[in-house]
């Protein structure tokens, strides 16, 4: 695990702390999503495992969209990769330097939540194969997105995965907070995605009045605190 959380490091150097809006991106502050990262790096999406995927409820589906964001065109994310749609990696290189001819007409937003889909494998897989404890509906929306982000690799060395398989769930949520900090700098974005995640852990989250995804309302429920144990997911815990 230290040897990969080093190839992920060294692939994550240069990842400012701003919004990607500069590199003609969305307008919200993400990092790649780490286990995209690892699956082009590493390779943990193939081969794919007998067991079958299992699906994820819609609420937590609609946080990770919320979270990667939406661009219909491509664009080179915050690391340099060549990025479409709710944050699809294509390749770690520039745009300019990549085949991009499946994706140059651009894609409608069901093919990007095809694609999210797709993409979300790996995490769901990870969280599957690595947790031996019961998990509702929302506990494994929750985990997907969490590593989604942090990373397979992470995940499988984390305390909050040891807290879960002890049956500590509510250890577990408390762990969720930890996870804010990237490129050495902690992320707003991150705090907001760990306190929705962390809400919908929780069973405190539900869809909006207007049948939406409300962040606002999750943020909320999630409260994050101060804590100086921070983690980055670029690198991982104890580094």
């Amino acid at each position: 695990m230290k040897l990969l959380r080093t190839v992920l490091f060294c692939a994550a150097l240069n990842l400012p702390s701003t919004s990607i809006a500069d590199s003609h991106g969305p307008e919200i502050e993400r990092v790649p999503a780490q286990s995209l990262i690892e699956d082009l790096i590493v390779g943990f999406s193939a081969p794919a495992p007998a067991e079958s995927e299992r699906p994820l409820l819609p609420l937590g589906l609609a946080l990770i969209k919320h979270f990667e964001g939406w661009f219909p065109s491509l664009y080179d994310d915050p690391a340099g990769y060549c990025t479409i749609g709710y944050g699809h990696l294509i390749a770690k290189a520039l745009c300019r330097n990549t085949d991009t001819s499946e994706f140059n007409n651009g894609l409608t937003k069901k093919q990007g939540e095809t694609l999210l889909l797709k993409d979300t494998g790996s995490a769901r897989r990870g969280v599957q194969s690595l947790v031996t404890v019961e998990l509702n509906a929302a506990q494994f929306g929750a985990l997907t997105s969490f590593v989604f982000n942090v990373g397979r690799g992470n995940f499988a060395s984390s305390t909050l995965l040891k807290h879960l398989n002890r049956g500590d769930y509510d250890g577990a949520a408390g762990q969720f907070h930890r996870w804010v900090r990237a490129g050495n700098k902690v992320l707003p974005g991150l705090q907001r995605r760990r306190g929705c995640e962390a809400a919908l852990f929780n069973g405190a989250l539900d869809f909006g009045a207007d049948g939406t995804f409300d962040a606002a309302r999750c943020v909320q429920l999630g409260a994050v605190p101060t804590d100086a144990d921070l983690i980055d997911i670029t690198v991982g815990e104890g580094n």
